[in-house]
């Protein structure tokens, strides 16, 4: 919605009157672009990401260059929509960094819905006194509304935002591990593993919680027997499980829908974050061939498997102290 403190000026030819209104492109744009960063500043805290200061700028002077389209010719329909869409997603890539097509939409659809909020509060505003010559084109809408008025109720929707976030908490940030996987001799490359909070993958005989990880990454170093089962599963040869080893499938929800996804025992698994270390025996490790969190990490693990896994002291600490009593 593209708002200015409007002038009306009538013109009179002979005995009728016509009605102008007066848009001044300065002020358009410093308003639009001053409520579209406090637009972009609330998407960043609902999606746990704020933007930098100069990436906030830049989407919204991308955002009030779009309030533009309010003087251009009428277009048709579908052209109007279209540009709405592909100026909402420019300002979101604008302003934040991409991280993935999921965390992108989420933004973009944010912005929007934020933007509905802020036309429904310049409409709650003026409720009493509406104006009576509002005018739309390509789906931009004007009403000669103050400058100050509509400042205030993004002021207002951005400090609404802040205050269910210190309420009801923010989105915590990801919390990223280094995973290390191996069955046998065979010890698998570092992974990067993602600590999904909703990740409730579980074992139905054993009640054991898995690991959720790529055979992309894994298939170059794990046995033979086992890659060789995993890679005719995966392409649909149906072939027989290697003797010895543990395997089952297990239903997993995808995204593609309900899916059968071979489990493999035996594992021990080693995490490693910053300034701490936890270590896992008997692991099951559920193996997909889609991609995780869109490609940004190899594995997944949920809290159960977290506070399974026991910490592991780190030898230099452990060398000191024997020093320690030593002397």
């Amino acid at each position: 919605m593209e708002t200015r403190a409007g002038k009306q000026a009538r013109q009179k030819r002979g005995v009728g009157a016509a009605v102008k209104t007066v848009i001044y492109l300065d002020v358009l744009l410093l308003v639009n672009f001053l409520v579209a960063y406090l637009l972009l500043r609330a998407v960043g805290f609902v999606c746990g990401a704020p933007p930098g200061f100069g990436r906030s700028c830049a989407g919204a002077l991308l955002a009030a260059l779009s309030a533009l389209i309010l003087l251009a010719p009428p277009l048709p329909t579908t052209l109007s929509l279209l540009y709405q869409a592909v100026s909402a997603a420019a300002v979101c890539r604008a302003a934040f960094p991409f991280r993935g097509w999921r965390g992108f939409v989420r933004q973009t659809v944010w912005y929007f819905l934020l933007n509905l909020g802020l036309a429904g509060a310049v409409l709650l505003a003026l409720s009493r006194n509406l104006p009576l010559g509002a005018q739309t084109n390509n789906f931009a809408v004007y009403w000669a509304v103050s400058p100050t008025l509509l400042v205030g109720c993004a002021v207002l929707v951005y400090l609404a935002l802040r205050l269910v976030l210190l309420v009801f908490g923010g989105p915590r940030d990801t919390e990223c591990w280094q995973l290390r996987l191996s069955l046998g001799e065979a010890e698998g490359p570092p992974l990067a593993a993602l600590l999904d909070t909703g990740f409730l993958l579980r074992d139905p005989l054993s009640g054991q919680a898995p690991v959720l990880a790529s055979y992309t990454d894994m298939c170059s170093a794990l046995p033979q027997a086992v890659a060789a089962f995993l890679e005719g599963y995966f392409t649909g040869t149906c072939p027989q499980p290697p003797p010895g080893v543990p395997i089952r499938l297990i239903l997993c929800k995808t995204a593609g829908g309900m899916r059968a996804l071979p489990a493999v025992g035996g594992f021990s698994a080693r995490l490693f974050g910053p300034g701490k270390a936890r270590q896992a025996e008997r692991v099951l490790v559920v193996f997909t061939d889609q991609t995780l969190a869109d490609g940004s990490v190899q594995a997944l693990f949920g809290k159960e498997f977290y506070h399974t896994a026991r910490p592991v002291q780190r030898r230099l600490t452990q060398t000191g102290q024997e020093r320690s009593a030593v002397e």
